[in-house]
């Protein structure tokens, strides 16, 4: 009997689990990247009738398969990924059914949810930022010819790139290649020299970019030292399902610049005309010297034979070819690219020829472990123009009228030829472990070797190693953690240095917390927070006695061995007012320690021999520091359905403490007075710059951005916009600073202009797009102020008392008559494609030929003093793709 009762209590528990089990039914199937074919970790909601997640029916698909099992009924799914479109699924399930759905995630047209990794070192969509990001495409890069990055990212709102550095919102001045506050990154790892943290635009392979991630404002916590203003973010492509392969080559021609008058020396209400400071144009260039009375007394000649390069007298010209192929194989990513570049320069004596190669290489052993290595070797020689020949050098201050400013011919001594060799290899690992969290182990060998004229050789390499892991924390309600650990070392050798080797190290760890509140029902955050904090050691071995002058014997160095370690801190909130609307307000720490060059370079630019300008070491020279807040809306807006963009304001202030600068003589008030203010230059004061601490700055200002893309009465458009105010001063402006700037009545730091505007248009007609038209305007306000040595240099002569100050580099006479640095520069570019197709119709590849025009408006004006903008140019482009 008792047994009898325990096979009852058994059948009728397999009955009524046969029952529940009825009364179920499942969803399963693999979630993937419509492009790659690659498993996606995305999120699957099951909800019912009334729109409300159903309970257990929400699921992280780490793997990229899900099974689910809900009560029989009419249930919607939905599937998203950061960055792609949601996909949505009616189901009607029947009791006792398994319903397989495969999704595949394409896309996101809406550019509010475009993904960007550098706020956060992991995925956050676009409008939920904390800080100020913009984004660029790489259509924007092949459609405006830009053979750098850096001529693309100056199209960037609020960025200004000025003879290869990057500033963002005026963070940055002119510091004549040596230090930046603004950080590039390839691939979310620091791309820039050893020794002089430079960025090397022409390394980075442009054929093969997915995005370019912009960021405004300090983020030193996340990158540390570099980081004090910002971070360029170029972030490379990787192969899809279906391979690609692309060809460009392309040719640019200059126009002559337009004549234009100023007044002359001799009688300034009489106007002069000046022509002919194209070198090309002409066959000699001359000077003439004239009396009181108006009669020659002094006439020279000399020919341009020797102003384009190493093979001599030729027509400024510009031409390069690229190749890109990307493919899978098996469980193989290949990303190949190579670049050569050809240029004769508009400026006299430069000329560039650069061969390129690179490759993307990822093993995805399992959806969890990846491995892979990113490699790049670029090698060339090239020379680089620093300072322009005036005229008035050979009239000096006796000049009886103007004859030609030689705007675009070389000073004697100014131009460094290199043959240059850059190696980059970059090993990295990727893993995600059962429980989701990711584990990534990112190195990089950076090699350069530039053997230089003008004993100017250098070499130095890096060695950096970064250890990051992610997780979410569930039981926390969807706090999000990146830590990391940091190495980084480098070790430079240089004739800029005294022909002596630096070390310096940098050892860092890190921590980023992201955390959502007032969640709704699916899950999603509308109040997001997120802070950052960062400890960061820097130390620099150098030798006992060091060179600080080219006209001086070496000297004790007053700190060979230094170490510094410093905490950053940063926090930040976004606030999903509307499903439209964001508010967002940030405040970050930055901190930057001097790199290699700027306490170090001894050189000399111009002839020794004659006049000149030394650059000095300053073993001396300390750290500086800062913070960035920001206060910001972001506001999407449709025009049609499928016409989506954002309006951007922000309001901000920046703050450094001990900034760093190149300046005159150091900060030498007595020199300055000297050579600037009426005493003549008798030698025993040498002309030179070092980078010095110039005390505590202050920026503020705003910015209003747009952009957009999508149809516009059946028209695909796309934009990019924004208009960008500043306010950087002094937060003392005392008699050093008014000495050291030509503007000693305006508090205002140098090399800034208030006022910027950019804008970049492009719309896309017939049937398939096929024809494209673009517009892009960057305008800029006066440059304000400058290094005041540059404009009012003195030097003796014996009719100085008779005669007054001779402009010696003709900087202050060309701002004064021609230009400051305002300018609108104007470009437009028109393209057509055509696609050949089989037999079915299908695509099979294409070609497109592109005209694309820049500065059309002709207008001459400065970047920095003494470099003078390319005038109107012509491109002719030929794309072929695969």
């Amino acid at each position: 009997m008792k047994n009898f009762n325990v096979l009852g209590l058994c059948l009728l528990l397999s009955l009524l689990t046969s029952w529940a089990y009825g009364q179920k039914a499942t969803v399963k199937g693999v979630v993937t990247d419509a492009n790659s074919k690659e498993p996606l970790p995305a999120t699957l909601r099951i909800l019912d009738t009334e729109g409300k997640l159903v309970t257990g029916a929400g699921a992280n698909v780490l793997s990229g398969e899900y099974m689910i099992s809900v009560d029989a009924g009419t249930y919607k799914m939905t599937v998203s990924y950061i960055g792609l479109a949601d996909q949505a699924f009616d189901l009607e399930l029947a009791a006792g059914e398994t319903k397989e759905i495969n999704v595949e995630m394409k896309e996101e047209d809406n550019i509010m949810k475009t993904v960007t990794v550098t706020g956060s070192k992991a995925g956050t969509q676009l409008a939920k930022n904390t800080v100020s990001i913009d984004v660029v495409k790489p259509t924007l890069v092949d459609n405006t010819n830009a053979t750098k990055v850096d001529e693309v990212v100056d199209k960037v709102p609020g960025v200004t790139v000025v003879d290869g550095q990057a500033n963002i919102r005026g963070g940055s001045g002119y510091s004549y290649g040596a230090g930046s506050r603004v950080l590039i990154l390839v691939d979310d790892l620091p791309f820039m020299s050893a020794d002089a943290g430079f960025a090397n635009w022409r390394d980075i392979p442009v054929e093969n970019i997915e995005q370019i991630e912009v960021l405004k404002g300090a983020a030193s916590a996340l990158y540390g030292s570099s980081a004090l203003n910002g971070i360029i973010n170029i972030r490379t492509a990787y192969a899809k399902a279906k391979p690609m392969t692309k060809f460009s080559l392309f040719q640019t021609s200059f126009v002559q610049p337009s004549s234009r008058k100023i007044p002359s020396v001799y009688n300034p209400d009489t106007m002069v005309e000046v022509s002919g400071q194209a070198w090309w144009a002409q066959d000699s260039i001359s000077a003439s010297l004239t009396d009181d009375g108006g009669a020659s007394y002094y006439d020279t000649t000399f020919t341009p034979q020797w102003l384009a390069g190493p093979r001599g007298y030729r027509k400024p010209i510009e031409f390069g070819a690229s190749l890109a192929h990307r493919r899978k194989i098996g469980k193989l990513d290949l990303t190949l690219g190579a670049n050569g570049f050809y240029k004769d320069s508009y400026l006299a004596g430069e000329y560039e020829r650069k061969l390129r190669a690179n490759a993307n290489i990822r093993y995805r052993f399992t959806d969890s472990l990846n491995v892979g290595a990113n490699i790049n070797v670029n090698f060339g020689n090239s020379s680089s123009f620093f300072l322009w020949n005036n005229s008035n050098y050979y009239l000096l201050a006796r000049e009886r009228r103007y004859i030609d400013n030689a705007s675009l011919v070389t000073y004697p001594g100014s131009v460094t030829e290199s043959v240059t060799s850059r190696i980059n290899v970059d090993p990295y690992l990727t893993y995600f472990d059962r429980k989701g969290n990711r584990h990534r182990l990112q190195t990089r060998i950076y090699y350069i070797n530039n053997e230089n004229g003008n004993n100017q050789s250098n070499s130095s390499t890096l060695y950096y190693g970064e250890y990051q892991f992610q997780r979410e924390f569930k039981q926390l309600q969807g706090l999000k953690m990146v830590a990391g650990l940091v190495g980084q070392y480098s070790a430079a050798q240089s004739q800029l240095y005294g022909n002596a080797e630096y070390d310096i190290s940098n050892y860092a760890a890190y921590v980023q917390l992201d955390k959502g509140f007032l969640t709704d029902e699916f899950g999603d955050s509308k109040l997001n927070f997120s802070f950052g904090a960062r400890i960061e050691r820097n130390a620099i071995t150098s030798p006992d006695s060091i060179l600080v002058s080219v006209s001086q014997p070496k000297i004790e160095n007053p700190e060979p061995s230094s170490v510094e370690a410093k905490p950053v801190f940063r926090a930040g909130v976004n606030y999903e007012l509307t499903p439209f609307t964001f508010l967002r307000a940030s405040w970050g720490q930055g901190y930057r320690y001097p790199t290699i060059a700027e306490r170090y370079i001894t050189t000399f630019v111009g002839d020794p021999a004659g006049l000149g300008l030394e650059i000095r070491a300053n073993p001396e020279l300390e750290s500086e520091t800062g913070w960035s807040a920001e206060l910001g809306i972001k506001q999407g807006f449709m025009i049609t359905s499928n016409w989506k963009g954002f309006v951007d304001v922000s309001f901000f202030w920046t703050q450094y403490q001990n900034m760093m600068e190149f300046s005159f003589g150091g900060g030498d008030t007595a020199a300055i007075n000297r050579i600037t203010l009426g005493g003549a230059n008798d030698g025993s004061t040498p002309v030179f710059f070092q980078s010095a601490n110039i005390g505590n700055t202050s920026i503020r200002g705003a910015e209003f951005s747009v952009m957009g893309t999508g149809k516009i009465a059946g028209v695909d458009m796309n934009l990019l916009a924004g208009y960008t105010f500043l306010d950087p001063r002094f937060q003392d402006f005392d008699e050093r600073q008014q000495l050291l700037s030509s503007n000693d009545t305006t508090n205002i730091l140098k090399y800034r202009a208030r006022h910027t505007i950019k804008f970049d248009a492009e719309a896309f007609f017939l049937k398939e797009n096929n024809l494209s038209v673009g517009l892009s305007v960057n305008a800029s306000s006066s440059m304000l102020a400058i290094d005041r040595v540059f404009q009012d240099l003195v030097f003796s002569d014996n009719d100085y008392e008779r005669y007054g100050p001779a402009d010696v580099f003709g900087i202050g006479r060309y701002r004064e008559h021609v230009n400051s640095g305002e300018y609108v520069n104007l470009s437009a570019r028109i393209g057509y494609r055509h696609a050949f197709k089989n037999a079915e119709g299908e695509e099979k590849w294409g070609a497109k030929i592109s005209v694309v025009g820049k500065n059309l408006l002709n207008q001459e004006y400065t970047l920095r003093p003494a470099l003078v903008a390319a005038p109107a140019n012509f491109t002719l482009r030929l794309d072929f793709d695969f």
